[in-house]
């Protein structure tokens, strides 16, 4: 790990007024009607599953007193500045808190997309320009965020310094791309989306999810009752499938009219390359993660990357990186994660995960690669007695298994010779019975990163949890799940120094836990993508 990235720097700006033309006072309203919750609510809330909360800031003129006396209420933090020039209120803002990187929101907006905001995130720490302008395309109108430099906040000219500049905060870097690059990123998360939806995947652009009328806030509360009573933190996936089935539902709105700017037109050429993952049902999450994070990485580089969980004939001559076990496919130019008949030492093969048939181990480091959020230094202090238990997709009876193993070390236990835990968290697998161990069926990657930082042991199978626990130090301990996962517990075991258990079944049989050392010999580097690139240059 680097350590050289830090939560501190990056922030997220609402701003905020009351003094809305055409619909006053709409960001204290109720969504649902009636429920006290507001649009500075739900955007809070949101923000909260991927910022810290000293990154989240509410921009609002200093005539406000009523929004002023709200966050005060909420203990949201909040500045105050000038009504009219937005643009300077960000400036002081971005002066006051330190900000080197800015995510730019607005309350009118209060269904963020928090995964298009997970992968900004991710791309800030990769681009290496001073002055940039950062977004992606593709998202339901409200539903993106714009990112930019503070740098290119503060840029300024005779030509930036218009009235228009003052009123719309980041005009003045998108007129000039010459000056500030311009990232325009594809969400990575909506495009495993099926091929025949094509069509509905363009008009997903064109929604409206965002309020400057009352028959967008109509919109917004039926969107709510639709989709929010279950799943507060829907995105733009949900409203793609929502579209599907009611697209009734988005005439309310549809004729509300949109202020629009003429920016100047960028035509780049861009090498296609497509990345294969497999099912995350069968290969599991982390490969399609790392496979998203890849995307994101890819795309920053320069390169226009499709992401499939299938092959299609008609695509073999672009250029393919492969995340799918050991299944071959005709492809001219190939790049293969994981696949143990193209081992690392080839130009166009790496591992992401350590393997005993292909060993990449020295003695002094490891590559692998995650995302580069798992490397962000969030100072968050561990809690000792704490262990986080990852079960991904494990059934009923594997998920028992597990929680009556670790139940043995409870806090009831007073047998001093073994470990005490003080709190079982168990992330994935099924609901347990046990009212001491605490639950939660999925969570955000950046909450689960939270999680292991807070956590003293970490306890999961063979892959992408093992990697990122263990190059953060943690006291981490390999289960297995299946025969394959066994032999590689032995294997981590023995060549990473990570203590295996045993197999679920013997779980049963066993009353101890293992030593499990914070330190050992090996250094992990999260460079094993840079691999990729590499490669991509010869071939495209």
């Amino acid at each position: 790990m680097s350590g050289i990235h830090s939560t501190h720097d990056s922030f997220a700006f609402i701003q905020a007024r009351l003094g809305s033309t055409r619909f006053p006072k709409k960001i204290l309203k109720p969504i649902p009607e009636d429920s006290g919750i507001t649009f500075l609510d739900h955007i809070h809330r949101r923000l909260s599953s991927v910022f810290e909360f000293h990154q989240i800031v509410f921009l609002i003129p200093e005539s406000d007193e009523e929004s002023i006396q709200f966050l005060k209420s909420r203990g949201y933090l909040y500045f105050c500045g000038s009504e009219l020039d937005v643009r300077d209120r960000f400036r002081e803002a971005a002066k006051h808190y330190g900000a080197k990187h800015i995510f730019r929101l607005t309350a009118d907006n209060p269904f963020i997309d928090i995964d298009a905001v997970r992968y900004l995130y991710e791309a800030i720490l990769e681009i290496k320009d001073t002055y940039y302008s950062l977004s992606m395309v593709g998202l339901p109108l409200g539903m993106g965020v714009e990112c930019f430099s503070s740098a290119s906040l503060f840029y300024q000219t005779d030509e930036t310094d218009l009235e228009r500049h003052k009123e719309h905060v980041s005009l003045h870097i998108k007129e000039f791309p010459e000056i500030h690059k311009q990232y325009r990123l594809s969400p990575p998360h909506l495009t495993q989306l099926d091929d025949s939806n094509q069509n509905h995947r363009e008009s997903l652009s064109k929604l409206r999810i965002t309020v400057d009328e009352p028959k967008d806030y109509e919109l917004i509360c039926e969107i709510w009752k639709t989709l929010g009573e279950t799943n507060p933190n829907f995105g733009a996936t949900e409203i793609f499938q929502l579209k599907q089935i009611k697209p009734e539902l988005f005439e309310i709105n549809a004729n509300v009219e949109q202020v629009i700017f003429s920016l100047p037109h960028e035509e780049k050429t861009q090498k296609q390359i497509h990345i294969l993952y497999g099912n995350p049902k069968e290969y599991g999450y982390g490969h399609l993660e790392r496979c998203r994070s890849l995307n994101i990485f890819l795309q920053i580089q320069g390169y226009d990357v499709r992401m499939n969980d299938h092959f299609r004939e008609e695509d073999k001559n672009i250029p393919h990186i492969l995340d799918i076990r050991e299944i071959e496919f005709p492809i001219t130019n190939a790049f293969y994660i994981d696949n143990l008949n193209h081992p690392p030492n080839k130009m166009n093969a790496c591992f992401f995960l350590p393997h005993p048939t292909h060993s990449t181990l020295n003695h002094t480091h490891l590559s692998y690669y995650s995302s580069p959020l798992s490397e962000l230094n969030r100072d968050i202090e561990e809690i000792p007695g704490k262990i986080l238990v990852y079960a991904g997709q494990l059934d009923e009876i594997q998920s028992e298994q597990i929680d009556r193993y670790l139940l043995q070390f409870y806090k009831t236990n007073v047998n001093s010779n073994r470990p005490i835990f003080q709190t079982i968290l168990r992330i994935g697998g099924t609901k347990p019975k046990s009212p001491m161990i605490e639950f939660h069926p999925r969570i955000s990657y950046i909450e689960f990163l939270r999680e292991i930082e807070s956590s003293e042991w970490i306890c999961t199978y063979f892959g992408q949890t093992m990697m990122e626990a263990a190059a953060k130090r943690k006291k981490v301990c390999l289960l297995g799940i299946s025969e394959i996962h066994s032999s590689l517990g032995m294997f981590a075991e023995k060549e990473l120094a990570i203590p295996y258990i045993g197999s679920l079944q013997e779980l049963s049989m066993i009353t101890i836990f293992p030593e499990t050392p914070i330190q050992n010999r090996i250094t992990y580097r999260r460079d094993a993508h840079t691999k990729i690139l590499n490669w991509l240059q010869t071939v495209t």
